[in-house]
């Protein structure tokens, strides 16, 4: 007698299954460990706030420990998706990036990024590093693969020739590695208040003076600033008070139509359009729902140079 196959669209639906029940099990797992700490988050609350068994929490992931790592390894990346962070969008747009202020902003923005995910769970992971033994060796391999993205980093960035002749890739790796500490974010951004964009920036001088090499063909720094009128949908900048380029929107309730960039004559430096878009995304990423339709093509150009803003776009760049 020949046995019936089992239908392909069955075990899709298991699947599927089994991965929103992990996913609902570590999300409850990460909002406890933030709010309870390490050692007082029990398998039974994690259970209880993702709606499951505790037996479901140890076969669909295992023990505090092994969720605290899935927690940590969901923050770095933003999702569950099998896909090593090397083989990430910004990672790879920063492989192809050849100009090393650029590069270091690109950084920059991605440190960013992952930090307003990771910094939290990072807290955990260092308080209970000392009392725990599975979190104390999560932590070692944190500060491993840490050290060796920022290497990685740096020895592009030398390779493209614009990093100082004083400072090696082991120096430079190093400065990298300890700004990338999550609790230097917590310390500035939760303890102090900055800003993110005013941390980013800070980093971004910060890295800029230690690595990369004075270069006497850089244009003299143009301070653009910017400002949002709502009232005309725009955003304006301005280089040394005077109107230097605005960018021009429109808003639904869910959207924002970024229909067009100008910069006025005398001010085609790229700093201005760069703090333009850069101002407005950072503004709608705060919002949280809202997303982006980029109709102006510098936009989009822009997006694809930062891509850690990609998932701001309605219809972000394949």
């Amino acid at each position: 007698m020949q046995s019936e196959a089992r239908p392909a669209y069955s075990s899709r639906a298991r699947d599927q299954q089994a991965r929103a029940t992990r996913r609902a099990i570590v999300a409850a797992a990460g909002e406890l460990f933030a709010e309870r700490g390490y050692a007082a988050t029990t398998i039974d609350a994690v259970a209880t706030r993702a709606g499951v068994g505790r037996k479901t929490v140890f076969s669909s992931v295992g023990g505090k420990g092994a969720l605290l790592k899935l927690v940590w390894d969901w923050a770095l990346v933003g999702d569950d998706e099998p896909v090593p962070m090397a083989e990430r969008p910004a990672v790879k747009a920063m492989q192809e990036e050849r100009d090393p202020r650029r590069l270091v902003r690109m950084w920059v923005e991605m440190q960013l990024d992952v930090g307003a995910r990771a910094a939290p769970v990072g807290a955990v992971v260092l308080a209970a590093a000392d009392v725990d033994a599975e979190v104390h060796e999560l932590a070692a391999t944190i500060r491993r693969e840490s050290m060796a993205g920022a290497t990685a980093f740096v020895t592009h960035l030398a390779g493209t020739g614009g990093m100082r002749s004083d400072v090696s890739v082991e120096k430079g790796a190093d400065v990298c590695w300890a700004v990338m500490n999550s609790l230097l974010w917590h310390l500035l951004g939760s303890v102090r208040g900055w800003a993110a964009r005013e941390y980013g920036d800070w980093l971004d001088e910060v890295l800029s003076t230690t690595l990369l090499r004075p270069s006497d063909a850089d244009p003299p720094a143009r301070d653009a600033r910017t400002r949002h009128v709502p009232e005309a949908e725009r955003y304006e900048a301005f280089v040394e008070q005077r109107p230097a380029g605005h960018l021009s929107y429109q808003r639904t309730e869910r959207l924002v139509v970024l229909t067009r960039t100008v910069v006025d004559p005398g001010f085609d430096d790229v700093a201005v359009a760069d703090g333009l878009v850069r101002r407005a995304l950072d503004d709608i990423r705060a919002e949280g729902a809202t997303q982006v339709v980029a109709v102006c093509p510098y936009v989009r150009w822009w997006v694809e140079r930062h891509p850690t803003y990609a998932g701001l776009l309605l219809h972000p760049p394949g």
